[in-house]
């Protein structure tokens, strides 16, 4: 009978070339690829974790994002709510995942371009710790207001807070948060010295206090807001954007009712972790692009006031510098820090 173990010693022995330092260093740079490579994409379901609680503007555009891409991809996309921080929590649990392309984000200008310089303890960078996909969509904000409010135009609104005899309250999803900011905008551009900001942990919570009148105003992502616009519950004072929305065209932009020059929108977009492989960038780009452009999908975000925007990984990333450095210079003059 003949006697295999010195052949099974020679199968087993690592081949010298495999020792050098060059090699390793090869073989684990290609490691991602060939797993890719080896493994049908998307093989289980996909995560895409949102910071913000149900309900709100962010919320709406990861289901539509979620259902439509999940179609794409022949695959679940399950979205999870992971409220906290203005998306901070969410957005440090996607820049610590595997890169395989199962765990995505629906990141947003607060968590993105605003926290990041608004204080030193995020935990993470905005740039590096982050695979950007695609930008998926815009939305203006927009000034609300509770109807028992004696006012109905934003002018009307500055006069009321200027000749209130104490301070107006108004409402955020969060210190830092779009929300927030949009105010302060405002603070800056009309100075008005009597808002006094209630920082609350996500939208549904401002509106129920806004719809209750324990706050009076509140700068809300159109998305979340219009429904309670279009059914009387809240009154529109004007959009932040320098244009009309398309489905909200009887809103008048803030610009043309009086508050020169006010302008700003948020974002929503996709990212996976560092160090994401680019043939998944390209498919998960691509499939986003399919899946958003589709009528379908394109009318239920417009409907809602969300303008899609699909867009290069490499676009994505170079709108997000130019963001980041717009908030470090509001935040500076604003002297907000979370710190």
């Amino acid at each position: 009978m003949q006697d295999n173990s010195n052949l099974t010693r020679i199968a087993l022995r690592r081949p010298d070339w495999l020792s050098h330092p060059a090699a390793l260093t090869a073989a684990a740079t290609l490691a991602p690829f060939a797993a890719f490579a080896n493994e049908r994409y998307p093989a289980r379901p996909i995560r895409l974790l949102v910071g913000f609680p149900p309900g709100g503007g962010a919320d709406f555009v990861a289901r539509q994002v979620a259902q439509h891409l999940g179609q794409t991809l022949n695959t679940s996309v399950i979205v999870e709510n992971k409220p906290g921080a203005n998306g901070v929590i969410a957005a440090s649990e996607v820049a610590r995942a595997a890169a395989d392309g199962y765990t995505l984000l629906l990141g947003v200008t607060a968590s993105q371009t605003i926290s990041p310089v608004l204080s030193q303890k995020v935990p993470y960078d905005p740039l590096r710790d982050f695979t950007p996909i695609s930008n998926v969509g815009s939305t203006p904000l927009v000034l609300v207001v509770n109807p028992k409010l004696p006012v109905k135009t934003a002018r009307e609104f500055v006069a009321y807070v200027n000749n209130s005899s104490e301070s107006v309250p108004y409402g955020s999803a969060g210190t830092g948060n779009i929300t927030h900011m949009a105010a302060e905008l405002f603070i800056q551009n009309t100075g008005v010295t009597r808002l006094r900001h209630i920082p609350y942990k996500g939208s549904s919570q401002v509106l129920t206090d806004l719809l209750g009148g324990h706050v009076a105003a509140y700068f809300d992502t159109l998305p979340s807001a219009l429904p309670y616009i279009q059914n009387g519950q809240l009154r529109a004072l004007g959009v932040s954007s320098r244009e009309r929305s398309a489905s909200a065209p009887n809103i008048p932009t803030l610009d043309e009712a009086g508050i020169a020059g006010y302008n700003t929108t948020t974002w929503f977009g996709v990212f996976g972790p560092p160090q994401l492989s680019a043939p998944l960038v390209q498919t998960l780009n691509e499939a986003l692009k399919k899946s958003l452009s589709a009528p379908e999908a394109h009318k239920l975000l417009t409907a809602r006031g969300v303008e899609p925007i699909l867009n290069s990984p490499e676009r994505f990333r170079s709108d997000m510098e130019a963001e980041l450095g717009r908030w470090r210079a509001v935040t500076a003059a604003a002297k907000i820090t979370l710190d």
